[in-house]
C-alpha cells in the first residue's frame, strides 16, 4: 500500500495539509509563523513523518445560509451582466445540490465568489469546436472554485446548458445522487479532476512529501494520489499553469465521452457557442436543473 499522509486532516476536513518535515520540532517552529488554526499530526512510519495542517476557513451547514435574492443581488452587483447571468445560475444549482442531500450534512467549505465566474468566462474559447468550449467552461469553472460548495457538479451542469444552448433537444443523463448508472460513468472524471486540481495547487508540498518517502496523499472521500505518476519537480506557477491545461483537456476529453455515451458523435465536430449566445440561452426560458 506504501506509506499515504492525509491531506485533509482526517478529523477536521477544513484543515488541509501546509507543511511537513522529519522533525516535529520543526513544525512547532512553523507553527508560530501561521495566523490560522493548526492541528499537527505524526505519522509512525519506520521513520516518522510530521504534517501540519491549516485552516484558513470555518465550515458551516447549508441551513445557516440563506440563498434568497437580497443574498445574491448583494454579491453579484458588480459584476458585468454575463457574469451575473451564470452567478445566479450556479446559485440556483447549489441550491438544488443542497436539497438532493440533507441540509445538515451538505458543508460549504469557503466563502461565494462570484468575481471569479467572470475570470471563468474570460479563459473559454467561444466559437471553437463544441466539446472544447463545454470543456472549458466546465473546467475554468472548477479551477476558479467560486462555489461555497458543489464545484464540480455545477460544472458539469453548466456543461449540459452549454451543449443546450446549441441543441435545445440534446438529452445528458441525470446527475442526482440516486442515478447509480451515471454515477458509475461519471464518478472516475470527478476524482481525476479531484486528482489534478489538488495537485495543482501543491506540487511543492507533495515534492517535499515524496523526498520524505511518502507514497501516496488520500483526500477526503478516499481519493488518493500516487505522488510518482506526477511531475512535481517545477516552479509553483510553472504547475498552475501546466495542471490547469491537464485539466481543461480532461474536461474536453470528458465532454466528447458525453457525445459518445449520448450517441452523439456528430456534435464533437460541430462549433461551439458563441458568449452572447450561451448567455442568452440561460436567460431565456427556464433551463430545467439537472
Amino acid at each position: 500500500m506504501g506509506r499515504v499522509v492525509h491531506y485533509h486532516h482526517p478529523e477536521a476536513e477544513n484543515f488541509s495539509l501546509k507543511y511537513s518535515s522529519a522533525s516535529s520540532a520543526d513544525l512547532v517552529s512553523r507553527r508560530k509563523e501561521l495566523d490560522g488554526a493548526t492541528k499537527l499530526i505524526g505519522y509512525p512510519f519506520d521513520s516518522p513523518v510530521y504534517v501540519l495542517y491549516e485552516s484558513e476557513t470555518e465550515t458551516e451547514a447549508a441551513r445557516d445560509m440563506d440563498f434568497d435574492e437580497e443574498w445574491l443581488s448583494d454579491r453579484i452587483v458588480e459584476l458585468p451582466h454575463d457574469g451575473q447571468v451564470v452567478a445566479f445560475r450556479l446559485v440556483e444549482l447549489l441550491e438544488a445540490a443542497v436539497n438532493v442531500r440533507e441540509a445538515d450534512e451538505f458543508r460549504l467549505y469557503k466563502e461565494f465568489e462570484p468575481q471569479k465566474i467572470e475570470q471563468a468566462l474570460e479563459h473559454v474559447s467561444w466559437g471553437s469546436p463544441l466539446p472544447e468550449v463545454a470543456g472549458e467552461l466546465m473546467s475554468n469553472l472548477i479551477l476558479r472554485h467560486s462555489l461555497p460548495n458543489a464545484n464540480h457538479r455545477t460544472g458539469i451542469a453548466m456543461l449540459q446548458f452549454c451543449i443546450e444552448s446549441v441543441d435545445p433537444d440534446f438529452a445528458m443523463p441525470r446527475t442526482h445522487l440516486d442515478d447509480e448508472t451515471w454515477q458509475e460513468w461519471v464518478d472516475p472524471y470527478i476524482v481525476d479532476s479531484k486528482r489534478l486540481i489538488t495537485v495543482r495547487r501543491n506540487n511543492v508540498r507533495f515534492q517535499h512529501l515524496e523526498e520524505l518517502d511518502v507514497d501516496l496523499v488520500e483526500r477526503k472521500d478516499g481519493i488518493q494520489i500516487r505522488l510518482a505518476e506526477f511531475d512535481l519537480d517545477m516552479h509553483w506557477r510553472d504547475a498552475h499553469a501546466t495542471y490547469a491545461e491537464r485539466h481543461e483537456e480532461h474536461c474536453t476529453e470528458f465532454a466528447r465521452a458525453v457525445f459518445e455515451r449520448a450517441a452523439k458523435e456528430e456534435f464533437i465536430d460541430h462549433s461551439g457557442p458563441s458568449k452572447q449566445g450561451f448567455i442568452e440561452y440561460l436567460e431565456t426560458g427556464l433551463v430545467a436543473l439537472v
